[in-house]
């Protein structure tokens, strides 16, 4: 994920009331210079993976909550499938949330050009509630909104939440990755699945990228409103002499291999890629418990289920060549955030809701987000998680839950197109 960033002044951005337990809330106000500095999402994954190796792990109790658990087949196997059957369970706090299931539970073939992908998908409310989308994170699933599936469902939302192709129970296919190509599945999934109607896009880290790419390229208005939770995505400044993002290592050998001829270099550039492509994959596999520990607040919150929700997916065959090309979509992603704010309809009503401890993307990132949608006229709230990570839905569950029902209810009708 992110390298660390700078926090941000928070000067001309006074909070405006409380919110959700353990949540603040701001309105969006005048902006004002922020300071970010970005490098590739998966090189921080790798960094934190390191760092967590080294005594993170070491300092943790033993997680509570533990159930075994494998997959009984592997995403894209059954032929598409209506509403699998969903069960739901307490966790220690009485609080409801999915319960894991290690073969997945929907599915939908996805047509990309001329080809078609297996995408897994979950979905539980009433069919004629407004439609909420919600889109996971880097190295996530579908799974990593249980709590939000229970929670909206029992309000009478017609809640999907969705694996994008690369992750999860969705396929793993061996293709160039971009902000574009998973807002372009999100799309044909509003279309195809939730029916084409207003739907409100929730999303986390790179999925809340997605969402908002999704939302500024819909071809049709079908955004009711966007959720970003912790946003990834490139957040290049629009300041003279702003000093461009430094590439890793993996991205230079990657750019000289796609412009390289085909021949022995080319060759020779596709095996050393192929190299810290199996560095980083098997690193990062190895150490997935840790990491969360690093990026989570609420230590009780990674348990067995979650930690295998993550682990599972890369027993895939093609999990490796997935992952080599997924960790490129930053690079190859041709859109900032900024530039996405640029074509939402001011009237699109935004909200972020941000963990404040989370140690890629840094709350600079939200006061960004909220200061340029001010310059648009857009409409955006946001809600300060203090006791939450990179994950609040999943670390802070009551909090986010709470926030997100109220600003639902407030902002977009439970009415169905």
């Amino acid at each position: 994920m992110e390298a660390m960033l700078p926090l941000a002044s928070r000067a001309g951005c006074p909070r405006a009331h409380s919110g959700a337990t353990g949540s603040t809330v701001r309105e969006a106000a005048l902006p004002r210079p922020v300071t970010t500095v970005t490098t590739g999402l998966a090189a921080g994954v790798v960094a934190a993976s390191l760092a967590a190796g080294r005594g993170v792990a070491a300092s943790r109790g033993s997680r509570r909550n533990r159930r075994s658990a494998r997959f009984s087949k592997v995403a894209g196997d059954a032929a598409d499938t209506a509403d699998a059957a969903l069960a739901f369970e307490s966790d220690d706090a009485g609080r409801r949330r999915l319960q894991y299931k290690p073969e997945g539970w929907s599915s939908w073939t996805w047509k990309m050009g001329t080809s078609s992908f297996k995408i897994n998908y979950i979905a539980a409310g009433p069919e004629d509630g407004q439609c909420v989308l919600l889109v996971h994170g880097f190295g996530a699933s579908s799974y990593h909104w249980r709590y939000q599936v229970a929670t909206l469902a029992e309000q009478g939302y017609r809640v999907y939440s969705m694996c994008l192709l690369g992750y999860g129970w969705s396929d793993r296919a061996v293709l160039q990755y971009s902000g574009e190509v998973w807002a372009a599945q999100i799309n044909d999934f509003l279309k195809q699945v939730a029916g084409d109607r207003p739907t409100v896009l929730v999303g986390n880290s790179i999925g809340a990228f997605a969402t908002l790419l999704a939302a500024a390229t819909a071809s049709t208005a079908t955004a009711a409103g966007l959720v970003l939770l912790n946003a990834a995505g490139r957040f290049e400044e629009r300041q003279p002499g702003e000093a461009p993002a430094r590439k890793q290592a993996g991205d230079l050998v990657a750019e000289a291999e796609e412009q390289a001829e085909p021949g022995p270099i080319q060759w020779a550039l596709q095996q050393v890629r192929r190299a810290l492509a199996s560095w980083a994959f098997y690193t990062t596999k190895l150490r997935i418990e840790p990491i969360l520990q690093w990026v989570y607040v609420n230590e009780q919150q990674v348990d067995e289920d979650l930690v295998t929700s993550i682990r599972m997916p890369a027993e895939h065959p093609q999990a490796l060549d997935a992952f080599a090309e997924v960790i490129q979509a930053g690079r190859r992603t041709q859109v900032s955030v900024f530039e996405a704010l640029d074509a939402l309809p001011s009237s699109l009503p935004v909200l972020l809701i941000w963990g404040m401890q989370d140690p890629w993307m840094r709350p600079a990132r939200a006061s960004a987000i909220l200061a340029e949608c001010a310059t648009r006229g857009i409409g955006c709230q946001l809600v300060e998680v203090e006791d939450a990570g990179h994950c609040p839905q999943d670390d802070a569950p009551g909090a986010v839950n709470e926030a997100l029902v109220s600003w639902l209810e407030e902002r977009v009708a439970k009415v169905p197109a």
